[in-house]
C-alpha cells in the first residue's frame, strides 16, 4: 500500500480472529512501509532484513491484542521504531565494549543515503538531499524516515504522529527542527561540491576526515553564517519537500515478501515465535541491500547502448571452454585469519562508489608471507606474519600509520609504503609518505618520500622491489591544492636513489608499478586532466609523445577510478620473465575521439558505455605498447574482455599465473549510471585465464570467492590473494565502513 487510504477496519479484524486470507494482505500491503522506513533507519547496515523480518513477526504475534482496528497503521510503525531502537541499542552495547567513546562518537549509523547518495540518474538537488542526510543527528534521522513517508503519501500526519508517539503538534515541532537540519545539511553539501570552493570553508575543512558528523556540521555552520558566498547556496535550493512528493516507495525483493508472506500464511497469529523467520531467512534476503532509491529513473535518460563485441560473462558461450587451463578446473583453498581489533574493508573511493580497502599481500623469496591491513581506528597498519602454508605464524607488527599502500616481503621482514603527519607542514593538514623497513618485528629504517612543496592526503600508490631498489608511487599535492604523482627510488638502507620524478599525471586517479632490473621501473598513471591511461616510465608530466595506452572519458572524474580505486594499483600492470607486460582496468572504453584545439596533449573523448568493462592491453616493454599507438585510434591494442551495457564491472585486478596472468572482476547488474559512476547488485566474481600475450584461455568463470587484495604468484606456480568473506555492497555512497575481524586468504593452483 502506497499511499495514506486506509485498509479497512474489517480485515484488520478479520486477521486478528485468524483469517489467513486477511493476514496476508495486511502482510503483504504494510510489508513495503516497514521495509522503507527500516531501510531508512539502518541502511546496508546487516541489521535490516533482521529488525524487518522481527517487525512483521511481532505484528503478527501481538495483533489480537490490538484492541483498535482502525490504528493498525501507526500502531504498526510503533513496533517497528521500537525494533530499531532495540537493535540500536544492541549494537552500542557491543561497541562499548570494543570502543573508546570518542572514536565511537565519530562514526556514523549508515543510513539509506548511502545507497542514493550519488544515484546518478536523479536531479542534483536530490541527489544532495540524499547525501545531507548523512549530516543528520540520529533523532532526526528517524523523524525523517517517518517524514518521508508522509511526503510520499504512505502515512498521514497523524499516523507519523501515533507512530512517534506524539501529538500531531508536538510531531510537527519534531519535523520542523529536523527540517532546518536538513535544510542546512544540503547547503553544506552544495557548499562542499562547488567547482571553487571558497579558501575560507578549506581552511574550516582542516583535518576533516571525510566523514559526516556533528561537530564538523556545526563547525561548517560556522562558516556558512559568515561567508555569504557559502551561506547564500542554501537560498536557491528547492524545497525537501516538493523533491520528495509523490515518490514511489521501493518494492520489496522477492524473496524477502515471499519468505514472509509464506510463514505468516501458514502459521497462526497466536503461535509464530519471533526469531523464527530471521533464522530461517538469512541465507535468501540478500537484495534487501537495495534499500530505499529516493526517485525513479529519469524517463528522459536514453536507453543504454548495447555493443556487439567480445561476448560478455553473462552470455552463453559458443564453445565449450578449454579443459586444461579453464578456471572451472582450478581448485581454489581457502585459509581464514584471525585479526585481534577491527578492519573497515570498505571506503568510499574518488567518487563516493564503495570499494574493497586495499589489503596489500607479499610473498618473501623462503615462501613466508606478510599481510598489511589499516585497523579500524585509523591511526595504525597491522601487518601480519604468515607461514608458508598461509597461516598466522605469530603476532602482528602494528606500525603507526593512516594508510596500507605497498608492501615488500623480506625473508627477515618486510618494507611497507604508508603516510604519517607531514614533518614540514603544510596548507591542507595533510600527511606525508613514508618508506619504512621492519626487521624481526623491529623498525631498522624510515624514509620520508614527500619534500616541503609536496604533501598526499591519500597515497593511491605502491611499492615495488628489484632486490636492490624499492620503487614508490603515490600521490602527492603540492601547495596550490593540484594533484600529481611522484615515483621515488630508496636503496636497501632507505637512501635516495636517482631516477625518479617529481611530479606525474595530473590529478592522478589511479596507479600501476612494477620492478625492472634497475630504474625507471615500468608505471601507468590513470591521468584526470583530460584523458587516457599513459604509459609515464621515466617522465615527469605527460608531454606529446608520451605513450598514451587508451582514451578514456577522465575529466572530473568520469573515469570511474580505472584501476579500482584508493589501493594504487591493486595488482593491475604483471611483467612476464620476457620483459612483457599486461595491463589490465575498468573502462567505458570510446566511440568518438579527437586532439582538444585547448589543449596541447589531451583529447576529447565520447565514452562508449556508461558503465565499465574489463580492458586488457600489452606491452613489448616497459616503454612501448605492443602495438605502437598514435593518434589513429584504429593502432590501439585493447582487448575487452566484457562488452555490454547490462552489467558494471569493477575491482578489477591482474596477476601472474604459472606462464599466463588471472584477470579478476567483480560484476555488478547496473541500476543506473552517471558522470562514469554506476549503482546496483553485486552478481559474483569473475576470472579469466590470459596468455601472456592477452588471448583468452577458455571462458571467464563465476569464482565462489572475492578478491580485496593484491594478486600474488608463489614458488609453486599458484596464485594466492586476501579477501573479506563478505557480500560487496556497490549500492551505496559516502558511509563508513562495515568492519570485520577476519580476512581470507585465497589460493589457486596451477
Amino acid at each position: 500500500m502506497t499511499t495514506t487510504e486506509q485498509i479497512p477496519t474489517d480485515v484488520v479484524v478479520a486477521a486478528r480472529s485468524g483469517d489467513r486470507k486477511a493476514l496476508s494482505a495486511l502482510v503483504t500491503d504494510h510489508l513495503p512501509l516497514v521495509y522503507n522506513f527500516v531501510g531508512r533507519m539502518l541502511g546496508r547496515h546487516a541489521d535490516v532484513d533482521d529488525v524487518v523480518q522481527e517487525t512483521m513477526l511481532r505484528a503478527v504475534r501481538d495483533l489480537p491484542a490490538l484492541r483498535e482496528p482502525d490504528r493498525f497503521r501507526p500502531w504498526l510503525m510503533a513496533i517497528a521504531r521500537h525494533q530499531v531502537t532495540e537493535r540500536h541499542r544492541s549494537r552500542q552495547t557491543v561497541a562499548n565494549r570494543t570502543t573508546p567513546f570518542d572514536e565511537e562518537l565519530q562514526e556514523p549509523d549508515p543510513d539509506f543515503a548511502g545507497v542514493t547518495a550519488l544515484r546518478l540518474d536523479l536531479s542534483t538537488q536530490r541527489r544532495q538531499t540524499a547525501e545531507a542526510t548523512l549530516w543528520l543527528d540520529d533523532d532526526h534521522r528517524e523523524t525523517l524516515a517517518l517524514w518521508w513517508l508522509e511526503a510520499a503519501g504512505a502515512l498521514t500526519r497523524a499516523e507519523v504522529a501515533e507512530s512517534m508517539g506524539l501529538s500531531p503538534a508536538h510531531a510537527g515541532v519534531r519535523i520542523q527542527r529536523m527540517r532546518e537540519q536538513l535544510d542546512l545539511a544540503r547547503t553544506i553539501v552544495v557548499a562542499l561540491a562547488a567547482p571553487d570552493r571558497c579558501p575560507g570553508l578549506t581552511a574550516a575543512l582542516a583535518g576533516w576526515d571525510d566523514v559526516p558528523g556533528r561537530l564538523w556540521r556545526k563547525r561548517i555552520a560556522r562558516h556558512l553564517r559568515e561567508c555569504d558566498a557559502c551561506g547564500g547556496a542554501g537560498k536557491v535550493l528547492v524545497p525537501t519537500e516538493r523533491l520528495l512528493a509523490g515518490a514511489a516507495l521501493i518494492a520489496v525483493p522477492i524473496d524477502l515478501k515471499s519468505r514472509i508472506t509464506t510463514l505468516t500464511s501458514t502459521t497462526p497469529t497466536s503461535a509464530v515465535p519471533v526469531g523464527k523467520l530471521v533464522a530461517a531467512g538469512t541465507a535468501v534476503v540478500t537484495a534487501v541491500a537495495a534499500m530505499l532509491l529516493l526517485i525513479d529513473r529519469d524517463p528522459e535518460q536514453p536507453p543504454p547502448v548495447v555493443v556487439a563485441a567480445p561476448p560478455s560473462v553473462v552470455a552463453t558461450p559458443s564453445a565449450a571452454p578449454t579443459p586444461s587451463p579453464s578456471v572451472a578446473k582450478k581448485p581454489i583453498t581457502t585459509t581464514t585469519i584471525t585479526l585481534p581489533v577491527p578492519f573497515a574493508y570498505r571506503i568510499p573511493g574518488y567518487s563516493g562508489k564503495q570499494h574493497s580497502r586495499r589489503t596489500p599481500f607479499a610473498v618473501a623469496p623462503n615462501g613466508t608471507a606478510w599481510l598489511a591491513w589499516l585497523a579500524a581506528d585509523g591511526t595504525n597498519v597491522h601487518v601480519t606474519p604468515l607461514n608458508k602454508d598461509l597461516q598466522r605464524s605469530g603476532d602482528d607488527v602494528v606500525v603507526p600509520g593512516r594508510e596500507a599502500s605497498g608492501l615488500i616481503a623480506h625473508d627477515d621482514g618486510f618494507a611497507l609504503l604508508t603516510r604519517r603527519a607531514d614533518p614540514n607542514g603544510n596548507t591542507f593538514g595533510d600527511s606525508s609518505a613514508y618508506l619504512l623497513r621492519y626487521r624481526s618485528g623491529k623498525q631498522a629504517w624510515s624514509s620520508v618520500l614527500t619534500d616541503a612543496a609536496t604533501s598526499t592526503p591519500m597515497l593511491v600508490g605502491d611499492l615495488a622491489w628489484n632486490g636492490t631498489v624499492y620503487g614508490a608511487y603515490f600521490a602527492v599535492r603540492d601547495e596550490s591544492g593540484h594533484f600529481g604523482d611522484r615515483l621515488s627510488y630508496r636503496s636497501a638502507d632507505g637512501d635516495p636513489v636517482s631516477g625518479g620524478w617529481t611530479w606525474g599525471c595530473s590529478h592522478n586517479t589511479g596507479i600501476a608499478l612494477a620492478a625492472e632490473k634497475k630504474p625507471p621501473f615500468a608505471s601507468v598513471c590513470a591521468n584526470d586532466w583530460k584523458d587516457g591511461l599513459f604509459l609515464n616510465t621515466g617522465i615527469g608530466f605527460p608531454r606529446p609523445g608520451a605513450a598514451r595506452l587508451d582514451h578514456e572519458e577522465c575529466v572530473a572524474g568520469y573515469c570511474g577510478e580505472p584501476f579500482g580505486g584508493d589501493g594504487g594499483s591493486y595488482s593491475n600492470l604483471v611483467r612476464f620473465t620476457d620483459g612483457r607486460y599486461l595491463l589490465a582496468w575498468q573502462s567505458r572504453g570510446w566511440s568518438e575521439t579527437s586532439p582538444d584545439p585547448a589543449d596541447d596533449y589531451g583529447y576529447l573523448v565520447t565514452a562508449r558505455w556508461k558503465n565499465h568493462n574489463v580492458a586488457v592491453t600489452s606491452l613489448s616493454d616497459k616503454n612501448s605498447p605492443a602495438i605502437p599507438l598514435t593518434t589513429d585510434p584504429s593502432t590501439r591494442a585493447i582487448r575487452y574482455l566484457t562488452s555490454t551495457a547490462k552489467s558494471d564491472h569493477v575491482n578489477v585486478r591482474i596477476g601472474r599465473f604459472g606462464r599466463n596472468a588471472f584477470v579478476v572482476w567483480d560484476q555488478v547488474a547496473v541500476g543506473g549510471c552517471s558522470a562514469g559512476v554506476c549503482d546496483g547488485r553485486y552478481t559474483g566474481t569473475y576470472g579469466q585465464v590470459l596468455t601472456a600475450a592477452g588471448a583468452p584461455v577458455g571462458t571467464a568463470r563465476r569464482l565462489d570467492v572475492q578478491v580485496g587484495g593484491d594478486l600474488v604468484p608463489r614458488a609453486d606456480g599458484s596464485l594466492a590473494w586476501p579477501f573479506v568473506d563478505k557480500t560487496p555492497d556497490y549500492r551505496s555512497r559516502g558511509k563508513a565502513s562495515p568492519t570485520t575481524k577476519t580476512i581470507t586468504i585465497a589460493v589457486m593452483t596451477s
